[in-house]
């Protein structure tokens, strides 16, 4: 038997420079009447895609069963969400329903054949400096402030404040006394009530962020936060995905925005649309 009918064990690393995606393959697929994915035609996929963590691989999507309940050899990113069905991918090449990256990455894949799709950030999903916000490591806050009743709530969740009660403050962590409540100036009046050299923990279930209470000076807290690891996801959907120079960031857009992308694609089957 000629060697051509046998399946062929490729391994290639492709470069398309115009397109910016980058790809490499490690399959195995017969060669004679093999079906080349083009523009147009629906194709059906099973794939995991993951970006890197400080030289960590963390698994950000996937339809693949296996992939998704192993933890150990695919670690998840902070968002990772567990899949509503283990159902093969469909979509029409072309249609603009996928990112331009892995639409441009599964042109020319022959069915059965498996390839990684590399995105550049161009390419995958939209990066927005407005959705980000910088802080500084130290803070001075006053040990007496005048809230409005719109930011009391927010600070502590409450919405009719009550004189001498004691609430806890979600974005510091310490209690804080209600001094006075004034609803026709809306004005709420606050004792923060730290103790100096503690630490507090401003999200119950984040224990790798905290304030940490340095001295309380002529009626000024003076606190450093503490980050612990990176990244950390807090609750109203935000990452504290870096710090540097004394300053630290909130990062809201989406966990794999402005990232390089990588995707392990296998075709199951493509429906020509001659």
């Amino acid at each position: 038997m000629k060697a051509s009918v046998y399946a062929a064990i490729v391994t290639v690393i492709i470069i398309v420079a115009a397109a910016g995606v980058y790809w490499w393959t490690t399959s195995s697929y017969g060669e004679k009447n093999t079906k080349i994915v083009k523009e147009g035609e629906e194709i059906s996929v099973r794939y995991y895609g993951y970006i890197y963590y400080g030289g960590e691989r963390r698994v950000f999507d996937t339809n693949i069963r296996s992939v998704a309940e192993d933890n150990q050899t695919y670690p998840k990113t902070l968002t990772f969400q567990w899949p509503n069905s283990f159902h093969p991918l469909n979509f029409t090449v072309g249609d603009g329903t996928m990112i331009k990256g892995f639409d441009l990455g599964v042109r020319g894949m022959k069915e059965g054949e498996t390839k990684t799709i590399i995105v550049p950030p161009d390419l995958g999903y939209v990066f927005s400096w407005k959705q980000v916000k910088n802080y500084s490591l130290e803070e001075e806050v006053p040990q007496v402030e005048n809230l409005t009743l719109e930011e009391f709530q927010k600070r502590t969740g409450e919405q009719n404040p009550g004189d001498n009660t004691v609430y806890r403050d979600k974005r510091y962590g310490w209690s804080v006394l209600v001094l006075a409540v004034n609803p026709s100036e809306d004005r709420v009046t606050i004792l923060n009530n730290p103790s100096e050299g503690e630490s507090y923990t401003p999200y119950k279930n984040v224990s790798d962020f905290k304030v940490y209470v340095e001295s309380i000076k002529n009626g000024i807290i003076h606190l450093r936060y503490v980050i612990e690891k990176l990244p950390i996801l807090l609750p109203d959907g935000g990452i504290i995905d870096k710090v540097w120079d004394g300053h630290f960031r909130i990062n809201y857009n989406k966990e794999v925005a402005g990232k390089t992308l990588y995707f392990v694609v296998t075709v199951i089957s493509i429906k020509s649309s001659e």
